[in-house]
């Protein structure tokens, strides 16, 4: 099941970088300007497209994480300091799928802004507060100390 929402994910991806390259042409003149905007439609689309797959996976491997976790803290078979550390490594991995999770709707809004505009995935205020959350999630994940 993941395997396949990750090609789905990683296809989204592909699709944006793909059509990407095509709208950067489009706007410096290097291919026809009229297609900027059909590029950009495609390329934001195929974004939101992984991101949406993005976040069911971290979700999915959330809930699982919290399971392990759960059967950890009632666990008595293993030594303390083994359940701790395997504690703390769950943990972890969870506030990273957190943060993946919080860029990933925040990219994904900036994304919608760009294929269906409206008034509240346009307001400056959204696109500001996505946009800060995006680069937070994304430092924290990079450099997480």
């Amino acid at each position: 099941m993941i395997r396949f929402l990750a090609v789905l994910a990683n296809s989204g991806e592909m699709v944006y970088f793909f059509f990407d390259h095509f709208l950067w042409l489009s706007r410096i003149g290097s291919i026809d300007a009229k297609l900027a905007k059909k590029m950009s439609f495609i390329s934001a689309f195929g974004e939101s497209f992984g991101y949406t797959f993005f976040i069911i996976i971290d979700c999915i491997f959330i809930k699982q994480r919290l399971k392990s976790l759960k059967k950890l803290q009632h666990s008595t078979d293993e030594p303390k300091e083994e359940i701790g550390a395997k504690i703390s490594e769950i943990r972890g991995d969870i506030v990273m799928r957190l943060m993946g999770i919080s860029a990933n709707v925040a990219d994904l809004l900036i994304a919608l802004a760009e294929i269906h505009p409206n008034p509240f995935c346009n307001h400056t205020i959204t696109l500001g507060i996505s946009g800060l959350v995006s680069a937070w999630a994304g430092w924290y994940r990079n450099w997480p100390s």
